[in-house]
């Protein structure tokens, strides 16, 4: 997989958390990375008191910080002779902290086991997840719970409309993360790629339940666009073998019927709307998809992306 450097692993002490510890340390092995266990714990009132002792809130966090540093070691106990884990155990809220943690030190990948219900009952990725999906600068890598240590099939989500491709290195960013895991893990690959048709309103300038065979036309000839476009971007990677997909229609419908129907795994994908705009964090788009979606997700973010998190935030 891509290079990594240094890896930040978000503390889950569930059984679920054990597995993704075990998959960021094999990662962390192979890249020769540095990795970090951090655990955020909340910061006691300032008015609180404890009925049984006199401590102060301070005197109290700085037990706690210390309680939850003795259980991180007792997380990592069984992997101390294969790799030097460093550990932190921060105050605070836990996105801003685990964000503040890769400003302040350049990670270049975060890791967190899934949290939410998943599927069609509820959403698989909880609040802290969605919050860097949004906002943390580097990729997030978010592992669903009882999820096998390999990946059977992935799926990379990119878009080669070159208005949406202009100027950006995203599509690159998902293609170099989803060919080099599918390779070390030996992963079916599928590329994904939706479409729409024409607005029938913009083409014939009136509502019309018949469609014109201008319309019929000008959507083959769109159809036949965007193919020629999804081979032209896969060029460079043709020694890596994979299945090319086309979907009409509506991508946060789409990819995730098309991942649920095709049992994937993984899906690599980019999160962000634009660069550079206050507010515009994560895509409409991407949005609909990560509400829906019931796999694990690697989501990447263009060079250029600030996070509105920074380091003297409070």
């Amino acid at each position: 997989m891509k290079r990594f450097k240094k890896i930040l692993l978000v503390s889950d002490d569930s059984d679920s958390g054990q597995a993704t510890l075990t998959r960021a340390i094999d990662l962390a092995t192979r890249n020769q990375a540095r990795l970090t266990l951090i655990k955020v714990i909340s910061q006691v009132p300032h008015d609180y008191r404890v009925f049984i002792t006199s401590l102060l809130p301070e005197e109290i966090m700085k037990i706690a910080v210390r309680e939850h540093t003795l259980l991180l070691e007792k997380q990592i106990a069984s992997f101390e002779k294969s790799i030097s884990i460093e550990l932190k155990v921060v105050v605070g809220r836990e996105f801003i902290e685990i964000i503040k943690e890769v400003l302040r030190n350049k990670h270049d990948l975060v890791i967190k086991t899934a949290r939410g219900m998943g599927g069609r009952i509820g959403v698989l990725f909880g609040s802290t997840a969605m919050h860097l999906l949004r906002k943390c600068p580097c990729p997030v890598w978010l592992i669903k719970p009882e999820q096998g240590q390999k990946y059977g099939r992935i799926m990379a989500a990119v878009d080669v409309d070159p208005e949406a491709m202009e100027g950006s290195d995203l599509n690159n960013k998902i293609m170099e993360m989803a060919t080099s895991l599918a390779r070390r893990e030996n992963s079916e690959l599928h590329i994904v790629h939706t479409w729409k048709k024409p607005d029938l309103i913009y083409l014939t300038g009136e509502l019309d339940y018949k469609q014109p065979p201008a319309f019929t036309k000008s959507c083959e000839e769109a159809q036949n666009m965007h193919i020629k476009w999804l081979k032209e971007f896969l060029e460079p990677y043709k020694e890596q073998q994979y299945q090319e997909h086309i979907l009409e229609g509506s991508a946060g419908r789409f990819l995730p019927e098309f991942a649920e129907q095709h049992h994937i795994d993984l899906l690599v994908m980019g999160t962000v709307c634009r660069t550079g705009i206050p507010g515009f964090f994560i895509g409409n788009t991407a949005e609909k998809i990560l509400h829906r979606i019931n796999c694990s997700v690697l989501a990447v973010k263009p060079d250029g992306f600030i996070s509105p998190v920074q380091l003297d935030d409070q």
